[in-house]
């Protein structure tokens, strides 16, 4: 079952929120900028005039009371709610008495006047509760937003909405910006939007729009409760920073939806009727005013509305008594348990149906979700086929990683380390530079692109494009963290994808990500753990090494830089960097080098006999295999630092040499045995980290599928210039593979540089046509 949620504010959000544990669910947001829930002054309360609206505020409080206080921001104030007495008060407040004991009073009009309230009409009484306050509703429907991009069930998309399309079958269709996604049933929850969004698709509803205006103002005097004043149309709150926040009911209905304009004496308005029903308040001019449309609907509650006309699935969540933050909580499960049920009830004959056609198909294929495409691993490479794939389809794509959640070689994560790639070279960019996810659009939405331009890097921190890709993995919602593959298969319906030896998907196509990990080198063996580790170890184990004795860094490629430049920074004094090769090397940045990383030189490659293409890879692999030419500088000027102050270089370079054994001495320091150019060499140490490598990490396929994979003379799977797998028995299921095809791709094949080429080469290929061109003709080498 799919349901689009359209409208990502405070009620869209929660709304898709109870909707995605019991279906999948897109919610679908709109154009940035402030809305009516960023706008909202947050009141909560349980006591409304209207039965039903007061049941949901009730419920309302008493779940954000519960587990939900502290993401919601919740501040309590008191409220003081000020109207004429009526049959039935009494009823009324005793409901939010029940659900609240102690927390409410009904007070006469000379306690009222004893409290500060003046010029009250003769028979007004306040409904006082304790348990009320105000809530900061943009940061609850973030928080909402962020667990629905984060969950297996929902997806966070980017709109707007270019068309709603009514099928014939009931279902919905929505068009958007390069995709249309099919929905059992949408849900319209636009807030002031909604009545000219139905109108534009030729469809009516019973909302309409209001002018919503408040200011904020300095106060001299004890500022009261959170009040409403039905006697007056002035409400208000106190702020957390010591202002009085001050609205007056407007009734300018049918406003233009993002309306911002301010209504003229509007605020000097609300100041006059404050002076008279708070006089002992002194008031400055506003500070700042908010002028906005909010959504009100008759009868004045919250609901789900089936919008009229044909026989359509489709509905508005939107109104209520303006944005009713005190009533979406509850509203929000009500609605979704009704949507459910309607859902449910209409697609029984069809589930009968089913049952009877397709008795072939057993229990677990119906339950066991099906997607077009599936990828292990939820790296840099996957996530941008994901980015990509996103905004061109409405197929279904997901990722499974073992990962507890998002991160990206987080143990070599520290202040100082630095990217290898410029940051354009992000997961879209290059072949989509308008997409939502760029490096760029996070800088922005983040508000941290002035700052980090200001910081004028070299290279970019490998802790911030970490940071982007945790972003962009919320954004993207498909990752399945915490799932460990441990046998993917083929049958008649696809590739099984199974996790702890249940199968959790079948899908048509299967793209491997899986990357790499640290290489353990045997001679570490029988050597204390806690002083002889992998350099993805240091950080955790940094606090127990001696600062003051002799230590080895092994492996001479970027990784080993960054663990020396580490131990540099925390203070160690004796470090020796031991490298395999004749020299440190530092990358080729040249303009000729960067040559290599363009899609005209992977184009080429193909053409080229194997051995011939294995030998052009070798010679060229220090233009990316080896280390940033900054990082050495900034190691060598750090040295030379340390050298001025201590009288020695606290770090020797020793090139050349290859670590074949060790022994644990009986003073418990370690010895290294080494080959060189020359004579043996030994080093005694007190303690070694080792960055000599990575290995790729291999695809759990089951026996069967392994079989299938055609190899090269050294074992190595055959792979396409698409990326695709050579395998038999195929039938139309795609195998693709990054970062396992460097001596066919070239130097591309596992790095960032060319992250999103790849993936539209393995989009263009999966269906069969040119969904992004792959255009690189303006180059000035004729390979």
């Amino acid at each position: 079952m799919r349901i689009g949620v359209i409208g990502a504010g405070i009620a869209g959000s929660l709304l898709a929120w109870r909707l995605s544990g019991r279906a999948s669910v897109d919610l679908i947001t709109g154009l940035p900028g402030t809305d009516a829930t960023a706008a909202s002054g947050g009141g909560v309360r349980g006591f409304e005039t209207h039965p039903l609206q007061r049941r949901l505020a009730i419920d309302s409080l008493t779940e954000l009371l519960g587990t939900l206080h502290d993401q919601a921001a919740y501040t309590e104030t008191g409220c003081t709610y000020l109207l004429p007495e009526y049959d039935g008060l009494a009823a009324a407040v005793a409901e939010v008495e029940h659900a609240h004991p102690g927390s409410t009073a009904v007070l006469d009009r000379t306690e009222l006047s004893r409290r500060g309230w003046q010029g009250l009409p003769e028979g007004t009484v306040g409904v006082c509760e304790r348990r009320a306050g105000f809530i900061d509703p943009d940061r609850l429907r973030h928080t909402v937003v962020r667990r629905l991009a984060a969950g297996r069930t929902c997806r966070v998309l980017t709109g707007p909405v270019l068309r709603l399309l009514p099928q014939p079958d009931g279902s919905v269709a929505c068009r958007l910006p390069g995709r249309t996604e099919q929905y059992d049933a949408v849900v319209v929850a636009t807030g002031s939007w909604t009545p000219s969004f139905l109108a534009e698709h030729q469809l009516t509803d019973h909302t309409k729009t209001k002018a919503i205006q408040i200011a904020l103002y300095r106060v001299a005097g004890d500022l009261p409760t959170m009040f409403v004043d039905e006697t007056s149309d002035l409400y208000g709150r106190p702020t957390a920073d010591g202002r009085l926040l001050l609205g007056v009911d407007t009734q300018r209905w049918s406003v233009p939806p993002g309306s911002t304009a301010p209504i003229p004496d509007l605020a000097a308005q609300a100041v006059r009727i404050a002076a008279q029903r708070l006089p002992h308040l002194e008031l400055s001019a506003p500070d700042h005013l908010v002028s906005t449309a909010d959504c009100y609907a008759d009868p004045p509650v919250l609901t789900l509305w089936p919008v009229p006309g044909g026989t359509h699935r489709l509905y508005t969540f939107t109104g209520g008594s303006g944005g009713s933050v005190k009533t979406a909580l509850a509203a929000s499960r009500t609605a979704a348990s009704e949507l459910l049920d309607t859902l449910n009830s209409t697609s029984r004959t069809e589930n009968q149906r089913m049952t009877i056609t397709e008795r072939g198909i057993t229990q677990q294929q119906r339950t066991t979700p099906r997607y077009h495409t599936v990828g292990i691993g939820a790296g840099p490479s996957n996530l941008s086929l994901a980015a990509l794939y996103k905004n061109v389809t409405s197929e279904r794509l997901a990722l499974f990683d073992s990962r507890p959640g998002t991160g990206w070689h987080t143990p070599l994560l520290y202040p100082g380390v630095r990217m290898q790639t410029g940051w354009m070279k992000d997961l879209v960019s290059l072949v989509d530079p308008r997409h939502e996810l760029t490096f760029l659009n996070y800088l922005v939405t983040s508000g941290r692109l002035y700052a980090l331009i200001n910081s004028q890097f070299d290279s970019l921190p490998r802790i911030e494009y970490e940071r982007y890709l945790t972003w962009a993995t919320e954004r993207l919602g498909v990752v399945n963290f915490g799932s460990q593959v441990d046998s993917i298969s083929i049958t008649d319906d696809g590739f099984e994808i199974s996790v702890d030896g249940a199968p959790v998907a079948l899908s048509e196509h299967l793209v491997l990500g899986l990357g790499t990990r640290a290489v353990r080198p045997a001679y570490l063996g029988g050597l204390p753990a806690e002083r002889a580790f992998i350099a993805d170890d240091l950080g955790q184990r940094l606090a127990t090494l001696d600062r003051t004795a002799p230590t080895a860094v092994v492996g001479g490629g970027q990784t080993g830089l960054e663990s020396v430049l580490r131990l540099l920074g925390a203070g160690f004094t004796d470090i020796k960097w031991i490298g395999r090769n004749q020299w440190f090397r530092s990358i080729d940045d040249s303009p000729m080098a960067n040559e290599l990383y363009r899609p005209s030189h992977i184009q080429y490659l193909q053409g080229l006999n194997r051995s011939t293409r294995r030998q052009m890879i070798d010679d060229s692999r220090y233009s990316g295999d080896a280390i940033t030419p900054g990082g050495l500088r900034a190691l060598y000027q750090a040295n030379y630092d340390g050298f001025l102050s201590l009288g020695q270089f606290p770090v020797t370079l020793l090139p050349g040499r290859d670590v074949r054994t060790s022994d644990l001495l009986s003073d418990g320091n370690i010895r290294l045995c080494c080959s060189t150019a020359t004579l043996p060499e030994e080093l005694v140490v007190r303690q070694v980290i080792v960055a000599a490598g990575r290995e790729h990490v291999k695809a759990p396929l089951d026996d069967d599928l392994r079989e299938r994979i055609e190899t090269d003379d050294d074992g190595h799977a055959l792979v396409e210039s698409d990326y695709s797998v050579r395998w038999k028995g195929m039938n139309g299921h795609k195998i693709f593979t990054f970062n396992a095809s460097r001596y066919s791709h070239g130097l591309t094949n596992a790095g960032l540089t060319q992250l999103p080429v790849r993936a539209a080469i393995v989009l263009n290929s999966m269906f069969e046509r040119e969904i992004y061109p792959i255009s690189d003709d303006v180059c000035a080498v004729n390979w």
